[in-house]
């Protein structure tokens, strides 16, 4: 029987964990185990976390991180490589994972279709729905995100920011394909697309090794000062810096990747 193993990662979420794990329990197809990484919560979200799947009948592990007293977008994948090693274990059993945030709320047949697709189509590595309140994406987000287990057991240490990416990199790396299904996924809009998070973005891309060239093009193309000036700040600093090879040459590539799309596209018309 396909199975799979479910992780949702929370820095005091007290008020969301029940109405999450709710749905999560809602699903035709129930996870094998619920992997909740509590990144350091100073509220009763752990405690609550733990209630709520014995109450529907969950399996599940805690992995903490150390309380602390604000959360920091910037090392979440901190209690990923902490629990990595658990991760890795369970990988040898389930043939595929999900994650999903706290705020999100999916169909009962979600996973099971998720799963069903990933069944009969073998070249796909990582499949996701498409956000209700965003633009078509490219690559599948962390919330209603499956992938296969092999993936997971590839990988040794995240980088600092959210698995999210990583996970599609990876996946790319061992020759797999992504795909985004047109399965509506109810969750908030990404902050990404404020003027902070158009900031944090600038940062990120500085952080990944995004080519130089691919950002100023994608700032004065798209007009976006924030971006830039965030991709600065950080090249100002030159230490948050992702030391990860696959992931600095997969990103120092997005500017050829780009052209070669647009040429291809040119050609086709």
């Amino acid at each position: 029987m396909t199975e799979y193993i479910l992780v949702t990662k929370f820095y005091n979420e007290q008020t969301q964990l029940p109405i999450l794990i709710a749905s999560v329990a809602a699903q035709i197809m129930r996870p094998k185990i619920v992997v909740f990484l509590d990144d350091g919560s100073t509220d009763a979200s752990a405690d609550i976390a733990m209630n709520e799947a014995k109450k529907h009948g969950l399996d599940f592990e805690v992995i903490s991180m150390p309380k602390k007293k604000k959360g920091n977008l910037d090392t979440i994948g901190r209690i990923w490589t902490k629990a990595q090693p658990r991760l890795k274990q369970l990988s040898k059993d389930v043939e595929y994972f999900a994650t999903i945030d706290v705020d999100t709320i999916l169909a009962p047949f979600y996973f099971r279709y998720m799963t069903n697709y990933l069944e009969k189509n073998r070249s796909i590595g990582v499949v996701a729905g498409q956000a209700i309140h965003e633009p078509k994406r490219t690559f599948p987000m962390f919330t209603g995100k499956v992938f296969r287990s092999t993936i997971i057991s590839r990988i040794n240490k995240y980088w600092d920011i959210s698995a999210d990416s990583f996970i599609n990199v990876k996946a790319l790396k061992m020759g797999y394909k992504l795909k985004i299904l047109d399965i509506p996924v109810n969750t908030p809009p990404t902050h990404l697309q404020t003027s902070k998070g158009r900031y944090r973005s600038g940062r990120l891309a500085y952080y990944t090794g995004t080519s130089l060239l691919y950002v100023l093009a994608k700032g004065v193309m798209k007009i976006d000062s924030q971006y830039l000036r965030g991709y600065w700040s950080e090249w100002a600093r030159g230490t948050w810096i992702c030391t990860d090879s696959e992931i600095r040459e997969y990103y120092g590539d997005e500017f050829k990747r780009r052209i070669l799309s647009l040429a291809r596209k040119a050609l086709s018309l």
